[in-house]
């Protein structure tokens, strides 16, 4: 199981950094204003795809053990189509959303659920490290292809990133599919579903997404506020500030990706609970391990390579460190509650994170700009973390010390890394 969130971990680690090239190129070539429009163009394909993945999405993995592969790939291809479909017919009534490239981010969507299909497949088949690649490779040929157009072809544009897109998702879509058609006839492993496959798909599917729906509108709701109530270049100086705090999930989400995936093909109450509890302590250490580094770098660095305008960055993050940190105590114990089926308890979890989003967005984000956004984001994944957090640890009777990082824990995570660094040497 460490060898698999290493891997993951290394997986994200290499795409925060591809991620951060990409950032930095667009904004040092391109300015503030187009990282704001590429941020808006990537939030919009990331919201399409929260509601293609409510049959295609995360609870493949737990459908995937459960059912007949075949039917569930068709089904979720289908649906897919038929989100993004319904989505560009609804844009058509609203001109105040069209523009240039709308076409493009629906086509490129279309690509991206496919894609995504087939990873939750794989990752359904504990096929970690096959989905880690891919999502690399997916990363890599969209930084690589996007340097390759603004420094060769000279596309000094919005559309030398979407063509980007077209290549590293298109890449993405052949080498995933080409993995998941070796188990298109593997039938199921599990025999404990309460429902039939298409219902089933769409109730498990439902719940899980309309919490991560509700995540994503209470992570990126500000993007659209900040659009409205100021500008462009809001969006791209917020949205550097975020990226880089988000960086401190990475071994949070790399342990939540790989704990989700052993639970969901566990029937041992008592291991998954201890596990939970463990990895909940590895993820705490890391986090301030990274908070710690992100709060010795002075504000000179995020000038020296973003550019000038993206001097408020390092004041935005100090203001988002104490609610990255807190957000640990939802990732970890919220994939527990995925793992089991129960997804209404995230969804009930992120509805709180998302009023608490609106009310302070809209109270802070019109007087403070990108610094309320920041307030407001920091109080949103407090709520959340704790309503969760108080789920889970009523279920597990657990005292509160007990989701402490003690010394052994500490030594335990140094032991890792080093076994992981000698490894490698």
């Amino acid at each position: 199981m460490f060898k698999n969130i290493y891997t993951t971990f290394a997986s994200n680690f290499a795409s925060a950094l591809l991620n951060l090239l990409i950032a930095v190129v667009i904004s040092q070539t391109l300015g503030a204003h187009a990282k704001g429009e590429q941020s808006i163009i990537i939030t919009n394909i990331v919201i399409i795809l929260l509601f293609t993945n409510i049959v295609g999405g995360s609870t493949l993995v737990y459908i995937v053990p459960r059912f007949d592969n075949k039917k569930v790939l068709i089904y979720s291809y289908l649906w897919a189509l038929l989100v993004c479909l319904v989505a560009f017919g609804g844009t058509r009534f609203f001109p105040q959303l069209q523009n240039d490239y709308l076409i493009h981010t629906f086509i490129i969507t279309f690509i991206s659920a496919l894609a995504s299909v087939n990873t939750m497949i794989l990752l359904g088949k504990e096929k970690i490290i096959a989905k880690n690649i891919i999502h690399v490779l997916q990363i890599f040929f969209v930084a690589a292809f996007l340097i390759f157009s603004l420094f060769v072809l000279q596309n000094r544009t919005i559309f030398a990133y979407i063509h980007a897109l077209y290549i590293g998702y298109g890449i993405a879509f052949v080498l995933s599919s080409i993995l998941v058609w070796s188990y298109r006839n593997a039938g199921r492993r599990i025999d404990d579903a309460k429902l039939p496959l298409i219902p089933g798909m769409f109730q498990y599917g439902f719940f899980n997404q309309l919490g991560h729906i509700m995540q994503m509108l209470s992570l990126r709701l500000s993007y659209y506020l900040l659009l409205l109530y100021h500008s462009n270049e809001s969006v791209g100086i917020y949205s550097i500030a975020v990226a880089i705090t988000e960086s401190v999930w990475l071994i949070s989400k790399s342990i939540a990706t790989v704990q989700y995936a052993r639970i969901t093909n566990s029937t041992d109450e008592l291991y998954n609970m201890q596990l939970t509890v463990k990895l909940l302590r590895s993820a705490l250490i890391f986090s301030i391990i990274m908070i710690l580094v992100l709060g010795l770098l002075p504000p000179s660095f995020y000038r020296l390579l973003f550019g000038d305008e993206f001097a408020p960055v390092r004041t935005i993050i100090l203001l988002l460190v104490p609610g990255i940190f807190m957000y640990n105590f939802f990732l970890i114990p919220g994939h527990y509650f995925s793992g089991k089926g129960k997804y209404h308890i995230n969804t009930i979890a992120c509805s709180i994170g998302l009023f608490v989003t609106l009310i302070f967005s809209l109270l802070l984000i019109p007087r403070y700009d990108y610094f309320g956004a920041a307030i407001a984001a920091t109080l949103s994944f407090t709520a959340t973390s704790a309503y969760v957090f108080f789920i889970f640890r009523k279920l597990s009777g657990l005292p509160f010390r007990e989701f402490v990082p003690s010394s052994g824990d500490l030594n335990e995570f140094i032991s890792f890394v080093k076994k992981t660094f000698n490894k490698d040497a």
